[in-house]
C-alpha cells in the first residue's frame, strides 16, 4: 500500500484507508460530509485555530543583511 503524507504530519494512529469498492457517490459524499465539518470547526475557533497554528507551526528564521546593494535597481 502507499503511504501518503497526511498534512498534519502524523505518521501513526487511525489507518486512513478507503476500500476500492467505494463508488463516486460514496467519496462524494464524505467529501461533503468532511467540508461540513470543517466549516463547524472554522465557524467557532477561528481565532483560536490560527494563533495554535501561529504558534506551533510556522517556522521564525532570520534574514541576514549582506551590506551591499547587489542586484537592487536604483
Amino acid at each position: 500500500m502507499k503511504h501518503l503524507q497526511l498534512p498534519s504530519g502524523l505518521q501513526s494512529g487511525l489507518p486512513m484507508i478507503i476500500d476500492r469498492d467505494w463508488s463516486v457517490e460514496q467519496a462524494v459524499a464524505v467529501a461533503e460530509l468532511l467540508e461540513d465539518l470543517l466549516h463547524v470547526i472554522h465557524s467557532r475557533y477561528q481565532g483560536e485555530l490560527y494563533a495554535y497554528w501561529k504558534a506551533t507551526r510556522i517556522t521564525h528564521f532570520e534574514v541576514k543583511d549582506c551590506g551591499d546593494d547587489e542586484g537592487m535597481q536604483p
